[in-house]
């Protein structure tokens, strides 16, 4: 009898050490399972123009900013979403100031434009701002603050000043064979260049042929003729096939002097309009206003023809 009853106490207290254990085993399973885990959302473009997150877990080893940099730059694994950030940026560091995330990024950032810009930064912030503890972002270009076209900085970035509610529509493009006209090597002539472009159909084929012409040439043996300060105000063709050219002060400042410069410039604008089927001759203004001569060489009242040659 007294065996029995040893037996029994023997039985109670296994049953009480197996009701403590198992539930403090399952709680150190599940906390080795989830330590160290983190659910983190990637913004994407989707297919119907706007930006959506999509869930990843992971489990971060070092730097969490730069392995989810590192997982948004990789890409979507996914049907009807798209890459928001370019091939030509890339990230070179990214680390914590209190609550704000400081992002490093490849002098390739500005070479995007309008809203391949828009995407990748709003991209990144939200992105970033998915992760806990980070409230801010800061950008940097080669390790400089990321700035406006205005040269203001864009300072610290957050959901409350970076919105993705609207609709973002990718801009429709299209690649256009253009024939560009330079100064020859010792800037008595004009030689063509033809380039192949990515061009923008919701803009005017003039003002992409001007941006090219103010970029400068890509082949030997051509020359620019265009100060790269220059700014295009504005281009419009009337029904007669006249293209009105509005150019910043800079075109006139910013030339090199001479009859012979002078012409190469203006025929190099000229010459690469005329090559549109739709531009017949070439009007000029600068800051809106005709010009009754330009450097006393060539009247700026009347429109300018396309000519075969500069050695009259």
């Amino acid at each position: 009898m007294k065996e029995k009853k040893n037996l029994l106490r023997k039985a109670v207290v296994a049953v009480i050490v197996l009701v403590i254990l198992i539930p403090c085993s399952v709680l150190v399973y599940e906390t080795s399972q989830t330590k160290d885990e983190s659910t983190i959302q990637l913004y994407y473009m989707m297919n119907d123009g706007k930006m959506k997150p999509v869930g990843r877990n992971v489990t971060f080893t070092e730097n969490a900013l730069e392995e989810t940099l590192a997982m948004l730059k990789d890409g979507p694994k996914m049907d009807g979403a798209s890459a928001s950030i370019p091939e030509d940026v890339e990230f070179l560091s990214a680390e914590m100031d209190g609550k704000t995330a400081i992002v490093n990024v490849s002098r390739g950032y500005y070479r995007l434009e309008n809203v391949r810009e828009v995407v990748c930064r709003s991209s990144i912030v939200w992105t970033l701002t998915s992760l806990e503890g980070v409230e801010d972002v800061k950008i940097l270009v080669d390790g400089q603050p990321l700035h406006k076209k205005s040269g203001e900085e864009y300072g610290l970035m957050n959901r409350q000043n970076i919105l993705i509610d609207s609709v973002i529509f990718a801009e429709p493009t299209e690649y256009a064979i253009l024939k560009l006209y330079f100064a020859n090597q010792d800037g008595t002539d004009l030689v063509v260049e033809e380039r192949v472009v990515e061009v923008n159909t919701n803009q005017a084929r003039e003002k992409t042929i001007l941006e090219q012409l103010i970029a400068g040439p890509l082949e030997e043996g051509c020359y620019a003729t265009i100060p790269a300060e220059t700014k295009i105000r504005d281009v419009t063709i009337t029904n007669d096939g006249t293209c009105y050219v509005d150019l910043s002060q800079e075109f006139v400042a910013k030339h090199n002097s001479g009859a012979a410069s002078e012409l190469v410039m203006v025929y190099s604008i000229v010459n690469s309009l005329c090559e549109l089927e739709t531009v017949e001759k070439v009007q000029f203004l600068i800051n809106g206003e005709k010009l009754k001569d330009y450097d006393g060489h060539l009247d700026f009242v009347t429109p300018f023809t396309a000519v075969n040659s500069l050695r009259f």
